[in-house]
Order: C-alpha cells, then structure tokens, then sequence
C-alpha cells in the first residue's frame, strides 16, 4: 500500500496530465487555469507577537486576495475558510466561496487581548474542518512566530495532516525577534512549501505567489523554500 507522500505524488502527476490535457484541449481560444485547490482553509497568525498594523496588514491581504478577479477565476469552485490563532483557535469565516469569504472577513469585529502563538491548535481546527471533504485539501499558514503553546499538538497535526493527504503550505513572515522563521515553518509545521516574505508591503504579493503556486499543483511531497524580498 503506498505512503502519504506517495499518494500525494501520485495525485499531483494524475491532476498535472489531466490539465496538460485540458491546456491542449482548450488551446485555440481562452484557456482556464486548472483549479487544482478543492478544499482550502487559511490559517492566519494574529497571536500578540503580531502587533495591530501587521494584523490589519495580513487581514487586509487575505480579503483583497480572495476578491480578485484572477484569484477568484483560478480557484474556481473551491471552497474557503479561515482560521485564525493566538493561544486558541477560532474560525471566523466558515466554507464559502472565495469572495463571499472575503466579504465576511471584513466584518470580521476587532479583537480584545491576544494570546500565545498556537499552531499546532490552529491546524487541528483546520483539519477538523476537513473531515469527510474529497479531492486536493489544502491548508495554508502564515505567521511570524513558533508555536509556544503545546509542541506536541503541531507534531501530530502536521503527521496527521500527512497521512490524510492534507497539504500544509506556509507564508513566513521574517522578522528580527526569530530570524530563521522560515526555516521553522519548513522543518515544523509545512509537508508542502513555505514563502518568505522579508518586508510586510511584500505579503499580497506572496500571497497571490503561493497561491498560484498551488493552483498549479507543485508536487508537495518535499517541504521548498521561496524568498520574496528587496530584489523582487
């Protein structure tokens, strides 16, 4: 019986040769970016480590990716949620579509005191919200701290999330206080790639890079690391 890694190979070779196929297909005329995501939930970091104009920042991102245009064509019928942590997880926009995710979002209410960075919490919660969901799932992080909460729980989130065939892809938001956040994410958090976002005006623009990144079903058995930074 094949691993995990295996399976999610095997999965991104099928889905690669069925939009090569499509691409031929469709070469006259428009051709439709192959929406490769079928479950995505976001994991956002809002842990106090974050001050407000970095949350306001990520917060602002997410809604503009999630309402443009291309964004929205290239995920097509996938459906979104977002989850984000400090010391306990919360879901704040249950699935939807990608723009009506990106609505709700910006009602999202301000928030009182915030808490530790707890990401093994907020993948659990991310992967309970995949439970009995068929096709590519994918979970996407961002923060800018290690998870000083419970180690133990982000071990087993990330080999359950493993053995599920879930994807976890990362956005590292580099800062002075952990200086090698990026690299944490990779061996402790992500089975798929992590982006590195050295400045905050960068994180829309890595966003957008990753998601299309995934949209194009890189294969994720490997963690990689990108780096967006005073060259790009």
């Amino acid at each position: 019986m094949a691993g995990p890694e295996a399976l999610l190979r095997r999965r991104w070779w099928a889905r690669r040769v069925i939009c090569l196929l499509a691409a031929g297909v469709l070469w006259v005329g428009t051709i439709r970016p192959c929406a490769a995501v079928d479950w995505l939930v976001l994991v956002v970091d809002r842990s106090k480590s974050v001050d407000e104009r970095e949350l306001a920042l990520q917060r602002n991102a997410y809604i503009h990716l999630l309402s443009d245009a291309d964004v929205i064509s290239a995920l097509g019928p996938a459906r979104v949620a977002i989850v984000e942590f400090d010391t306990r997880p919360e879901i704040v926009v249950d699935w939807t579509d990608p723009a009506s995710a990106a609505r709700a979002y910006q009602r999202k209410p301000p928030d009182g005191l915030r808490g530790q960075t707890g990401i093994g919490g907020a993948l659990t919660t991310a992967l309970a919200l995949l439970v009995g969901k068929s096709g590519r799932l994918v979970i996407d992080v961002s923060g800018d701290g290690r998870d000083n909460v419970d180690h133990a729980l982000l071990a087993e989130a990330r080999a359950t999330a493993t053995s599920r065939a879930v994807e976890i892809n990362g956005l590292a938001i580099m800062n002075r206080d952990t200086p090698e956040i990026d690299r944490y994410y990779s061996s402790d958090v992500v089975n798929g790639f992590v982006l590195s976002v050295e400045r905050q005006g960068d994180f829309l623009d890595a966003l957008k890079r990753k998601l299309f990144y995934e949209v194009a079903s890189r294969p994720p058995a490997a963690p990689r690391m990108a780096s967006l930074g005073p060259d790009h």
